[in-house]
């Protein structure tokens, strides 16, 4: 006898993943500070963030109040990012000092809260000196850049904290970033047209990946929704960030929507003129890898290994893969053949 049985699926089906283009001022000042207090800017980078050392003493001092390493920690901020740098400014300054460092400290990350604990977290933003001390030598926190991004910010008093952050806030925003936003606003405020209209006809998935140029993003559950942020501050580095339920992924700004044979020539070159680099591309063709592989095989640290692969990415020769559970890096199968077709146009144009 045969016995039929009905089968039904009672798990709803996950909902769509939703993308949001959000481009604006009070971003870019905070991608700025970033980039301004990196611990490893990239080398040739095309950006408007001067180098530290060309800034004002007032600005470096303040900066230095900070660190001159704090990158990461400027990053944390993007959550409270919406509107204008004055809003943006009114919106920290009226926080109470415990709540500025619980968004330092990453309360609202995820992967923070995951691997530090959500407790530790929250004893560190009061300022419990046993949480902070775990949270500096924790070896994964922060991209392993917790001690060079907090050291000097987290042990402070929270009133003290706060006035550091603000201070150094408005001295960049009034000396750096108010002589560039005419400028660099409307470039932003376009490539977030360009990525927008890119969802009319692509998924999630595809629009990530055409938007922020090589990377494909492996949806993560405890993400509502992806939030894509222009910058031209760091380029070619793309930022992955996040804010309670959304993954933010800040890309670099294009340089141009058509580089010239030549712009595209010189970018391949300077991908390829470090031994570093090549070592990097030479352990992806035996196969993918994370950060912290490529980094071993390099002989370098992962901030620098950072770097020399968003210079690879620009190129066109890596593509990044996964989430904050798993990132890896990959050689794209054509990039041989392109980067031999491209050096070959280069040597015969007229």
């Amino acid at each position: 006898m045969i016995i039929e049985r009905s089968i039904r699926d009672v798990m709803a089906p996950p909902a769509e993943l939703a993308v949001e283009v959000r481009a604006g001022a009070a971003f870019e000042l905070l991608i700025g500070l970033s980039t301004l207090t990196a611990p490893d800017r990239a080398e040739g980078a095309e950006t408007w963030v001067p180098p530290l050392a060309e800034c004002s003493s007032a600005l470096r001092r303040e900066i230095a109040r900070v660190g001159h390493e704090s990158g990461k920690l400027w990053l944390h901020l993007l959550g409270l990012a919406e509107g204008e740098v004055p809003d943006l400014i009114l919106r920290v300054s009226g926080l109470d000092a415990v709540e500025l460092r619980r968004h330092l400290v990453g309360v609202y990350v995820p992967t923070w809260r995951d691997l530090a604990g959500a407790a530790t977290l929250e004893r560190a933003a009061e300022g419990d000196a046993i949480a902070i001390s775990k949270l500096l030598a924790h070896r994964r926190y922060y991209g392993g850049e917790a001690r060079q991004a907090l050291s000097l910010a987290l042990p402070l008093p929270p009133v003290q904290t706060k006035r550091r952050i603000l201070a150094a806030l408005r001295r960049f925003a009034a000396e750096v970033f108010e002589s560039e936003e005419r400028r660099v606003l409307p470039e932003l405020e376009r490539d977030a047209k360009r990525a927008e209209s890119l969802a009319r006809s692509l998924s999630a998935e595809e629009v990530i990946s055409a938007a922020a140029g090589g990377y494909d993003y492996s949806r993560e559950p405890e993400f509502a929704r992806v939030v894509l942020i222009p910058h031209a501050a760091a380029r070619p580095w793309l930022l992955l960030c996040q804010h309670a339920d959304e993954r933010i992924i800040c890309y670099p700004l294009p340089s141009r929507a058509q580089p010239s044979l030549d712009e595209r020539g010189v970018r391949l070159g300077r991908a390829l003129g470090d031994e570093q680099r090549l070592r990097i591309l030479r352990r992806l063709v035996a196969g993918d890898a994370s950060l912290a592989e490529l980094a071993d095989s390099a002989g370098v640290a992962k901030s620098t290994a950072h770097h020399h692969l968003g210079l690879l990415r620009e190129a066109n020769l890596v593509t990044l893969h996964g989430n904050a559970r798993r990132y890896w890096y990959s050689l794209r199968p054509e990039a041989v053949g392109e980067a031999g077709a491209l050096i070959a146009e280069v040597l015969t144009a007229r």
